[in-house]
């Protein structure tokens, strides 16, 4: 274990110091932490460190809970994947034509609204899931329902609120008591700006000239069920385990979710995940970017490894996630379990 903390240290130290990582990061194979560690501030201003406990915007790793929560209401029989988006929103433009499976994957056609380059103008105010739908209900579709892959935050805001039309719950409370609850995840909820948070991490951007400034001010109730929840590493690595088990879903509903769909030259996407091959088996995972935050979690099935990384500097930070898994992949301590 000392070999791989030495080997991450050593990497991760000079990024930190060149603030090009501020974060945590917490490592596991086959369920037991082989690395935990924390680098930056949480709080540039107050001085205040990043721990394994501060609390980040994980941006679009929500959207494997929504995906998880939608299969969870299929296993008991209050949705189907072939549902058309009409049954829910009769009014919807091509509405027969959109299924629950299309949003799930990405090949509904619907526009991405966070494509919109006045965003940021519109999301420092608090928003509804209606107000979010408003946005790009009535765009034209990219491309027919199920002809090709294109990411869009879009179809995952629909799914938080059908979720909400079905269970007559909030997506929050539903999180809550079929997610978080049951788990022991005390650390992760559906963020609000409002929200009293303690350990929350304040985010952080490079302006053009390369100074780290504060992040614009993004209301996270504009990412609701594509991309709002706040939590840990340490709670994210609940939920890793969670998913090696049935305790949220049966087997075949994971299986369906780690199913890949369509995708890109490298990569593919199933329920929540992106879904790739690589030398070291099968890689399903996520990133995340929100104004002030990056994410990534990494979940290698086959060896058992799995790298979660939470950052409160917007900046890519996959290739430091996969450089991170390949030091534990390449030590012999991947055989453990």
């Amino acid at each position: 274990m000392s070999h791989i903390t030495e080997q991450i240290n050593a990497y991760l130290e000079p990024l930190a110091q060149d603030q090009k990582f501020s974060g945590s990061i917490l490592a596991s194979v086959h369920g037991e932490i082989v690395y935990s560690n924390a680098f930056g501030k949480a709080n540039i201003e107050l001085a205040v460190d990043n721990t394994t406990k501060t609390k980040f915007r994980i941006a679009s790793l929500t959207k494997a809970f929504t995906g998880v929560c939608i299969l969870q209401l299929v296993e008991r029989g209050q949705l189907h994947l072939e549902d058309p988006l009409s049954k829910y929103y009769p009014n919807y433009p091509n509405g027969d034509h959109i299924t629950i499976h299309h949003l799930l994957t990405h090949t509904s056609g619907i526009a991405n609204y966070t494509d919109d380059p006045h965003m940021l103008e519109w999301a420092v105010h608090s928003s509804t899931p209606e107000k979010i739908i408003e946005r790009f209900s009535q765009k034209e579709l990219d491309f027919s329902p199920g002809e090709q892959y294109k990411y869009s935050n879009s179809g995952y805001i629909l799914l938080g609120a059908i979720l909400e039309q079905i269970t007559e719950q909030s997506y929050e409370q539903y999180l809550h008591e079929q997610i978080f609850e049951p788990l022991g995840m005390k650390d992760s909820r559906l963020d609000r700006p409002d929200y009293i948070l303690d350990l929350r991490a304040a985010g952080y951007h490079f302006s053009e000239e390369g100074t780290l400034l504060n992040a614009p001010f993004f209301n996270s109730t504009n990412a609701y069920s594509a991309g709002a929840i706040i939590s840990t590493v340490e709670d994210l690595h609940i939920w890793d385990q969670a998913l090696y088990t049935e305790q949220l879903l049966g087997k075949s509903s994971i299986d369906q979710m780690f199913t890949p769909v369509k995708g890109e030259q490298d990569y593919h996407y199933g329920y929540g995940w992106v879904i790739q091959e690589t030398p070291y088996g099968k890689l399903v995972s996520h990133i995340g970017g929100i104004p002030g935050f990056a994410s990534i979690l990494l979940r290698f099935i086959d060896s058992g490894v799995c790298v979660h990384m939470l950052s409160n500097i917007a900046q890519d930070v996959s290739e430091i996630g996969k450089k991170i898994a390949e030091i534990i992949q390449e030590s012999p301590v991947k055989n453990i379990g």
